[in-house]
């Protein structure tokens, strides 16, 4: 046990314990307290776990305990823990009291159009972006990839297959896009519909490092176009490029792929041009607004600028020697105006000019390239010219054959042929077929030349249409993609429907041959697509090939199904047939944390993936309205749902919401119509941290925390209606927009069941990564994972999701509280509306810079009942209250005062800018009910003017003040040891306990 002797006192308010106390302590331990205060503190474990903290791997500097320090779970409350990021531990215990993976073999799509096998990435995941899904804008999208991980299923092990055949080996937990969201394999069913992404790419290949553009290439283009020799030009265009990486252009250089892209669309429906002779270059580019965004993106990836979308309407008239046309359009165009640009296309194959009249054919260097060069430069020339996937209106099981068309003057119709005829042995790399290239006469135009259109047609068989669209897809053209994923979604279920209808046929006339009988086979045999008739003519009819039935939908028919919700993703939804357990599976898998917001990407073409407080201020002075004081409480105990397990409060929410609600935290409540969004901007972190992974929350805490947002909860959470009674620093408080007198409303709640639950979750999960990585503790409550470890990322991402639920549930009660003062003051004063001072985290790990023995350094700041507290000029404070520092609540217990605070830069070096979070125990709950009655003090609280809503009497005594220490006693430590200033102290008229 620690005792009083084992402290060295640092000054007034300090006391340390150093690390000659124990052997296994890393840093001195810290504690803030007054002489008054010590005894109480003495009186539990808390020191004892504090001492225990400064023995955990990578921790830093030193730990220290706040001085309304009590002994919790793990560290202790009021704990701060301070961890090397990212190679220090996590500890879900220091912040308050499973991964799921897929087989090694499972091949993952990358964003541009490759896939690789899980297990043979994890020597090349850093820098790669996978496709992913942004569900909210219903499109696809590009997600780098924040973690890589690999280990022995501690889960079951299970093969989904769905109707097309589609497989995959995932661990039961590992979740899955369906129509109701995210939801586990583990709780998948046969006949349950899941999304696919049914494009598949090509096999990744590795880049050799020849070559492809040179410093001699770029030159002797420039010689070509007039700008090699008078004046600089030439020079800076070549510096130019070679300050930006692109100089050498080689097969491997990151930038290629995108180079690629853009002059693939450029050959189609682009322009490249030098104004003048040896005048400035000029690329544009022409599409809707969507693939524009794309190209635009994709440009200043490589350091270049574009314009801005260029919209006009247009007029055309065409004389053909058929007929003559007129027609107006909307024009939408991006343009680059670069000469570095411009040659550099012009370098890998882009006419400078009018393509029409010129010669020119395939790029060289592309008949070398990996297939998945290949594939990118084939798709953005698709993305531009080539034919939209469509079905036959009449037959709508079978497509039209894709056609690409380009127009050459007379004169150049040879090297035209030449080029679609490389194009179509490019194709037949991939599996695509073509059938001819036809030309015929066109439009006179003005100069008096004769335009000849080209068409290279591409065979219509459905094998040959799924290489096409399935391989190789469209780039710059978000419709003609989902077009095309949706067309090798209906062509690979009727396939599998026609494989299992020749299988029927096949078995019919087995089991005919053998003597059973027809009514037995048609009993048998019968299902969605083989009906009687089907069978009967198998068995008598001497059918021939097998085709799709009567019953099967045609494509229009699918995709509207298919694709219903899903805009143009490129998903389709899709029955799961089967699902198998794998119960010998004894090999390693694999999963990813991407760095989006709906944390997801494609599989084998499936698509996987805190406590605080808040003050509100009136206008109003308490004495305005004394009387509406009990109606107020009132309505906000008839509003705000309290108790264990109590919903209700805000309308229960969707497994696909709660996924939201995890990442956008306040914001998402701000969206549902619970707040203002002026709100946002005095809440710790703006309502909502970065790195929330919904993925890593499991489904029981997500159903816990399903209809529990706007409600108080239990234990020590309340809600107070305020007077403040004292103002101790005008300036900071005007700045917070407090006065004396004035009414205030204090909510003091947390992330409810989900938060909870995801704490046990990693208690429990990494009990095994303590062991995995052969972490020594000296107490199993200490549970901590490698930040850098998947089982410490997955933890992260999760605590962070639980803390923007918290945020979330106490935005929803915010706005049931303004609701209530509606309800009661409405028409009775001036004015009725509060207005958000501050809203604070006070359990959660944060990744922070602090100063470390003269350095700066990354840490993990662990605050377990402890509160952030930056001084003025802080940039993670808002911008609000940046001139005077973060607002700083600590709620004191019921029926005692609250303290406002503001923070100190003193406290940044005293104590990783923390402070306390509120007066700390001295009695369990337990041992409060043993000597304390509800009843009795309800009406000692009302005797003493306090008006009282309680759900239990019980509840209502293990708050009672008694059970707490002094909280003028505390603030008196914190405001004297510099890690907050007293701003205002607020005096309770009402409370409401769960």
């Amino acid at each position: 046990m620690v005792k009083k002797a084992d402290l060295v006192r640092i000054s007034q308010y300090v006391w340390e314990i150093p690390t000659s106390y124990r052997a296994d302590m890393k840093v001195p331990a810290r504690l803030y307290a007054s002489e008054d205060l010590l005894p109480l503190i003495f009186r539990d474990q808390s020191l004892e776990q504090l001492v225990n903290t400064a023995a955990m791997p990578g921790v830093v500097k030193r730990v220290l305990v706040m001085p309304d320090a009590h002994q919790g779970y793990g560290p202790p409350i009021g704990g701060v823990v301070p961890t090397r990021y990212p190679d220090g531990v996590i500890s879900p215990g220091a912040v308050g009291y499973d991964i799921n993976c897929l087989a090694g073999e499972t091949p993952i799509l990358h964003d541009l159009g490759f896939h690789l096998p899980i297990a043979a990435m994890e020597q090349r995941w850093q820098g790669d972006e996978l496709l992913c899904q942004d569900f909210d804008r219903e499109r696809p999208t590009a997600a780098p990839i924040r973690r890589y991980l690999r280990l022995r299923p501690r889960n079951p092990v299970y093969r989904l297959t769905t109707e097309s055949g589609r497989e995959i080996v995932a661990t039961a937990d590992h979740p899955f896009w369906t129509p109701d969201g995210m939801r586990d394999l583990g709780d998948l069913r046969a006949g349950d519909l899941v999304a696919l992404y049914p494009f598949e790419g090509v096999a990744y290949e590795e880049p050799g490092d020849e070559v492809v553009v040179s410093r001699r290439d770029v030159e002797a283009m420039l010689e070509r176009l007039g700008k090699g020799a008078a004046g600089n030009a030439a020079a800076q265009i070549v510096a130019h490029l070679e300050k930006r990486g692109l100089l050498p252009l080689r097969a491997n250089s990151p930038q290629l792929p995108y180079l690629i892209k853009l002059a693939g669309y450029a050959l189609g429906d682009g322009s490249l041009y030098f104004s003048g002779q040896g005048g400035q270059g000029t690329v544009w580019f022409y599409g809707t607004a969507e693939d524009l965004d794309r190209i635009r993106a994709d440009i200043a990836r490589l350091g270049f600028a574009p314009s801005r979308i260029y919209v006009r309407e247009r007029e055309h008239r065409i004389t053909t020697p058929y007929a003559a046309y007129e027609f107006a359009h909307t024009e939408m165009s991006v343009k680059v105006s670069s000469s570095a640009f411009a040659v550099l296309l012009a370098c890998l194959g882009v006419p400078v000019g009018s393509k029409a009249a010129q010669d020119y054919e395939l790029p060289a260097w592309l008949r070398t390239a990996p297939l998945w060069h290949k594939r990118l430069f084939l798709a953005a020339l698709f993305g531009a010219e080539l034919t939209t996937p469509k079905a036959f209106p009449r037959r709508n099981y079978n497509f039209y054959p894709p056609v690409l068309s380009m127009n050459k003057r007379v004169g150049y119709v040879d090297s035209g042929r030449a080029f679609l005829q490389g194009l179509a042995e490019l194709l037949a790399e991939f599996g695509v077929e073509t059938k001819t290239i036809s030309q015929r006469r066109e439009q006179e135009n003005a100069d008096g030349s004769r335009s000849v259109r080209l068409r290279l047609v591409l065979s219509s068989k459905p094998e040959s249409l799924l290489n096409l669209w399935g391989r190789v897809g469209f780039e710059y053209n978000a419709k003609r993609r989902a077009l095309g994923n949706a067309a090798v979604g209906y062509l690979r279920v009727k396939q599998a429907v026609v494989a299992a209808r020749e299988e029927a046929a096949a078995l019919a006339q087995a089991q005919h041959h053998a003597g059973v009988s027809p009514g037995r086979i048609y009993a048998d045999l019968s299902g969605p697509h083989v009906n009687r008739r089907f069978l009967e003519r198998s068995l008598y009819g001497g059918r021939g090939s097998v085709r799709i039935g009567s019953a099967f939908p045609g494509f229009d028919e699918y995709r509207q199904r298919a694709t219903a919700g899903l805009g143009q993703s490129g998903m389709v939804w899709e029955r799961v047939a089967r699902i198998e357990h794998l119960p010998g599976f004894a090999e390693e898998v694999y999963d990813f944390t991407v760095a989006h917001p709906a944390h997801n990407f494609v599989a084998n073409g499936f698509v996987v993936s805190n406590c605080g407080v808040r003050l509100m201020a009136s206008d109003l002075l308490a004495e305005e309205v004394q009387e509406e004081i009990g109606g107020l409480i009132s309505a906000l105990f008839r509003n705000i749902p309290s108790g264990v397990g109590k919903g209700g409060g805000a309308r229960r929410v969707s497994e696909r919401e709660m996924d939201e609600v995890l990442v956008k935290g306040a914001a998402w409540a701000v969206k549902a119509g619970y707040g203002r969004k002026e709100d946002l901007e005095r809440l710790e972190e703006k309502g909502a941290m970065p790195g929330a992974d919904p993925s890593a929350v499991s489904p029981r805490a997500k159903k816990r925390g399903g209809p529990q947002l706007g409600t108080l909860g239990a234990g020590n959470h309340f809600i107070e209606i305020q007077e403040v009674e004292v103002i101790y620093d005008r300036e900071v408080a005007e700045a917070f927009g407090l006065f004396e007198g004035q009414l205030v409303v204090q909510i003091h709640s947390g992330s409810r069941g989900l938060g909870h639950q995801v704490c046990s979750d990693y208690v429990r999960e990494l009990q095994s990564a303590v062991q995995k990585y052969g972490i020594r503790l000296p107490d199993r409550q200490l549970v901590c994972a490698p930040l850098d470890s998947p089982e410490g990322q997955r933890y992260f991402g999760a605590m962070v999701a639980a803390a923007n639920y918290a945020w979330a549930n106490r935005q929803c009660m915010a706005h049931l509280a303004r609701r209530s003062f509606e309800e009661v003051l409405a028409g009775k004063v001036r004015n009725f509306d509060l207005h958000t001072v501050y809203d604070v985290a006070h359990n959660i790990a944060k990744i922070e810079e602090h100063v470390v023995d003269g350095k700066k350094m990354r840490l993990c700041v662990h605050r377990k009942g402890a509160t952030r507290a930056f001084g003025p000029g802080h940039p993670a404070v808002s911008p609000v209250y940046r001139a005077v520092g973060q607002p700083v609540l600590v709620p004191g217990d019921m029926g005692t005062a609250s303290y406002v605070l503001v923070g100190t830069n003193e406290a940044l070096e005293e104590s990783f800018g923390t402070s306390c979070h509120g007066a700390g125990r001295t009695m369990s709950r337990k041992a409060a009910k043993k000597k304390i009655h509800g009843g009795t003090l309800r009406r000692e609280l009302e005797e003493r003017g306090i008006r009282v809503r309680a759900g239990s009497l019980a509840g209502l005594a293990e708050e009672a003040p008694d059970a707490y220490k002094d909280i003028d006693a505390v603030i008196e430590v914190v405001d004297g040891a510099g890690l907050a200033r007293k701003v205002a102290r607020l005096r309770p008229l009402a409370v409401m306990k769960g």
